[in-house]
């Protein structure tokens, strides 16, 4: 089921109850700026992305809106799916679609949250030796905005 919640800025796409990926936009006037789209690492799979990227595409068709697809996951997507593309205003078309520089498949550009299955470092961490530095009681303190290495110079060359 994919439902837009308005109130977030987010197509959501929903398996079994739970929430599985969403892709977030926001408004501009009449124009739809779709940013990125996530999705969490077990629904991994091109049709569930598809679905929804296609559901956002005829949702904004259907509203009569236009769209800006900052998000790579949907510009190849509408590479494919050329019918897609009077959606994107004219002077945009060139910028945004038909590039080459681009994967073929939209899961490349998706963001996948939760980690695959590894097992724990939590005791190699443990096992960590302490910097000198603290063990001998000093502290670490941020540099002032006053010291060169601030803006990436190193200590004995002066900031210009």
């Amino acid at each position: 089921m994919i439902e837009n919640n308005r109130e977030q800025c987010r197509y959501e796409l929903y398996e079994s109850g739970d929430l599985a990926g969403f892709v977030q936009y926001g408004m501009r006037e009449n124009e739809m700026w779709v940013h990125y789209t996530q999705l969490k690492r077990r629904y991994r799979s091109e049709e569930l992305i598809e679905e929804l990227l296609l559901h956002v595409l005829n949702d904004v068709r259907r509203s009569r809106l236009a769209i800006m697809p900052f998000c790579l996951a949907l510009r190849t997507l509408m590479d494919e799916k050329t019918e897609y593309a009077p959606l994107v205003p004219e002077l945009w078309r060139q910028r945004f679609l038909g590039r080459s520089d681009l994967q073929r498949r939209p899961m490349g550009y998706v963001r996948f949250t939760g980690s695959p299955k590894r097992r724990s470092t939590a005791k190699e961490c443990d096992t960590l030796p302490v910097p000198q530095s603290i063990s001998r009681g000093h502290s670490w303190t941020p540099p002032s905005p006053s010291d060169p290495r601030v803006n990436g110079a190193p200590a004995n060359i002066p900031a210009t």
